[in-house]
Order: structure tokens, then sequence, then C-alpha cells
């Protein structure tokens, strides 16, 4: 009976490995992680984001800001200076007239770090907008899984939210292309491995107490 117990204890340790195996193979599938990436003169960089991020729209239906939903990020200005981290807010905002936008009608895919994002923490917001014409995003503000393969990006790394934007930084065109991030495949080998490892170790074990 004890010989049956442990190896069940064996089996069922290996079961549960599996089972979490399973799990993780499934969920990308509910969920991507997105790479927006984007190259110009003097300019290049990406960040990340979930696709199944929870939007919030409080001030306008023409904006919705995903707080929270942005990961990793860098931009790259050269001389200028690079601007990284690993949390941030994806914005998207039909840039209209009727929102008291002084500049021509755009839709605007917005990378948000809120001050105390930054790393290290700062007084200031960085925040980059990639401007598209008019009408291309069809009227939505959902999070954006393509976009056209050009955009005029603006951007200010010292706004004051209370007062003003700040020095833009950086204007011009640039390529842009948003691809889904790979899955990592080494995890689901490891919980493999492991459970086959800790299945011999039990079964050598049993073994040992029957000699």
């Amino acid at each position: 009976m004890a010989l049956l117990n442990k190896f069940s204890i064996a089996s069922a340790v290996s079961i549960v490995a599996l089972l979490a195996l399973g799990t993780l193979g499934t969920h990308p599938a509910q969920a991507a992680l997105l790479k927006f990436s984007f190259e110009g003169e003097g300019v290049n960089g990406y960040f990340t984001y979930d696709d199944s991020a929870i939007g919030s729209s409080p001030f306008t239906p023409n904006a919705t800001a995903y707080p929270d939903g942005g990961y990793d990020y860098k931009f790259d200005f050269g001389e200028k200076g690079v601007f990284e981290g690993s949390v941030g807010n994806p914005i998207i905002f039909l840039a209209r007239a009727e929102d008291g936008i002084p500049y021509p009608d755009t839709d605007d895919f917005i990378w948000e770090v809120r001050a105390f994002q930054r790393q290290p923490a700062s007084e200031f917001a960085f925040v980059s907008y990639f401007h598209y014409p008019e009408d291309t995003f069809g009227g939505s503000t959902a999070i954006r899984t393509t976009v056209p393969s050009t955009a005029i990006l603006d951007v200010f790394p010292n706004v004051d939210p209370s007062s003003s934007r700040g020095d833009l930084l950086y204007t011009g065109t640039v390529r842009t292309r948003i691809e889904k991030v790979p899955e990592p495949t080494f995890l689901p080998a490891l919980l493999g491995v492991g459970a086959w490892f800790l299945f011999r170790r039990q079964h050598r074990h049993i073994i040992t107490e029957e000699n």
C-alpha cells in the first residue's frame, strides 16, 4: 500500500505539472502581447502592450486610455537621449476640433509614461504622439493591432500635466509596424523536464525503499 501511495504521489505531481503546461499553452490564445516598432531619421524604438488591456474614456468618447496596459519600451534619439522603462500607457485618440484641438484632425496612437512610472521617477511625464490621417482607425478607439506604415511622430519628454506639454524634443516622419511578440517556448519545455526529473527522483526513492 505504501508503494502504491508513493507512486500515486509521484504521478499526481507529474500530472499537475502537465496541467500547468497546458494552461500556459492556452493562455496566449486569449490575449496577445503586441510590439509597436518605429524608425526614422535620428530615432528608432518600440513599445509593447497587451491587446486585452481594459480601456477607459472618462473625458471624451474620442479617446480611450489603457492604464498600465503597456510594458517595456525604448525611444532612442541618439545624442538627444534614450528613454526606456518597463511600464507605460497606450492611448488611442481621435484628435478632433470638437475637443478643442487647435491642429488638423488626426488619428493618434499615443504612448504615455506618467511621472511616477518613469525609471527613475520624475516630476514630468513622457508623451509621444504617432499621428495618422483622419479616419485611419475607422472611428474606433479600440487598442490597435495594425497601423499604416508611416506616421508623424511628436515627442514631449517633459510634460507637466497641470500646465503644459513642455518642449518638443522630436518631430518627423517614421516608419511604423505592429507585430505579435513570439511566445516563449523554453518555459513549457522547462516545466516538462522538471516534471520528468521529479518523477525520476520519486521512482528511485521507491526502488531504494523496496530494496
